[in-house]
């Protein structure tokens, strides 16, 4: 090819990439209103050009990315996570039509977070974007640059506006089983039923509900599911799972709390952790990949304000059955990877309330004078936690 022609292709070939990078840069998206709200398609949005995405339609959770940053989501919550900063939003992400639809505060979200340089206009129909025009900025006093997606705005924390109470095991379930064929799930089902009732004579302005009220089976990610499920705007909540320990040495009594890790404070607690995770052989097959999928599990693993916060919970829980239960001691707090505790997007703890393969306890854990009790420092740990956690969000 002539020196000529091969000037011209590469003129060709430039214009071709200003007009590619201007598309790019400027474009809209379709809002679909359904039932009065404002959506935005999956389909749409991954129009976009240098944002990619992923969705896996066993777990219904996907993720949007560029560069170092990272959006998470889930179908049916309220929620989503940018670079591990909770944001809730007052509709959830549904499917619809073979298409995960999105509320349109969220593609808002998305677009100004991941294209700082973009300007970003909601109009009626659809949202509006394209390449700010440059402005001269000063220089920044350090050389600290922000991933994109991330601000150095801390996250916005809600007042407790509902605690989410879980019995252990059920249904198919019967969870750890002591003498005489006693039954797990029917020793935490009733602390449940009695921690709400204390909770509702004595913590007025806050939602008590159950994960089960009855003898049934529920899969360990549905449970943090329906409390997720509550999260709204301005409104955050509190997960505790209610259980009953078990050990091969019959002397071994006692109650403690746990709170989410991947790295166990010991053997022992590890051990805790796999015996209450091993329900997931009940579950059905094709939901088991949830708890295989590091990656998802990752981006949903609590920010490490939440675990501070969850930390605080499992503390006052403790406290609170210490004070009230003298008949066994104290096993303190712990961390562990429970599954049940997983993708929780609130502060959450499980609590161990005794040994079921302890005669003794075993026993006590059948009276209701000692479930109150329990029923009674679970709930006074609740409300010190609350107390705790409103004076943290004022300041």
């Amino acid at each position: 090819m002539e020196k000529s022609g091969k000037a011209r292709l590469a003129l060709v070939l430039f214009y071709l990439f200003i007009f590619s990078r201007a598309v790019a840069d400027n474009g809209s998206i379709p809002v679909i209103h359904i039932a009065g709200s404002d959506y935005v398609a999956l389909s749409d949005l991954g129009r976009i050009n240098g944002l990619d995405n992923s969705f896996d339609i066993i777990t219904q959770r996907g993720r949007f990315y560029r560069g170092t940053g990272t959006a998470v989501y889930q179908v049916g919550l309220s929620a989503a996570l940018f670079n591990g900063a909770l944001k809730k939003y007052p509709r959830p992400v549904i499917r619809k039509s073979g298409d995960v639809l999105f509320p349109a505060s969220f593609a808002e979200d998305l677009l100004r977070g991941f294209f700082p340089a973009w300007n970003i206009t909601r109009k009626e129909r659809l949202i509006a974007y394209s390449m700010a025009e440059p402005v001269p900025r000063e220089k920044p006093p350090t050389g600290k640059t922000t991933p994109p997606g991330k601000t150095d705005t801390p996250p916005v924390r809600d007042r407790i506006g509902f605690i989410i109470i879980d019995a252990g095991h059920g249904g198919r379930d019967p969870g750890a089983i002591g003498r005489g064929g006693l039954h797990e799930k029917k020793i935490t089902l009733s602390v449940a039923g009695r921690l709400e009732s204390y909770l509702k004579a004595n913590l007025k302005g806050v939602r008590i509900i159950l994960t089960r009220r009855s003898d049934k089976f529920i899969e360990l990610a549905t449970r943090t599911k329906i409390a997720n499920g509550h999260l709204r705007e301005n409104e955050n909540g509190v997960f505790v799972s209610i259980h009953v320990n078990a050990s091969i040495s019959p002397r071994v009594s006692g109650f403690e709390t746990y709170y989410l890790s991947q790295n166990p404070s010991n053997d022992e607690a590890r051990a805790t952790a796999a015996l209450e995770n091993n329900v997931v052989v009940l579950e059905e097959k094709s939901h088991r990949k949830s708890y295989d999928d590091v990656e998802h599990m990752e981006a949903f693993m609590l920010t490490a304000q939440i675990q501070r916060e969850s930390a605080l919970l499992a503390e006052c829980i403790q406290s609170g059955m210490d004070r009230n239960t003298t008949e066994f001691k104290s096993r303190g707090v712990k961390k562990a990877d429970f599954f049940v505790l997983r993708g929780s997007l609130m502060p959450a703890a499980l609590a161990e309330i005794g040994y079921i393969t302890n005669s003794r306890e075993a026993q006590q854990l059948t009276r209701a004078s000692y479930q109150e009790k329990l029923a009674r420092g679970i709930g006074e740990g609740l409300a010190s936690f609350i107390k705790k956690y409103n004076l943290m969000i004022k300041n």
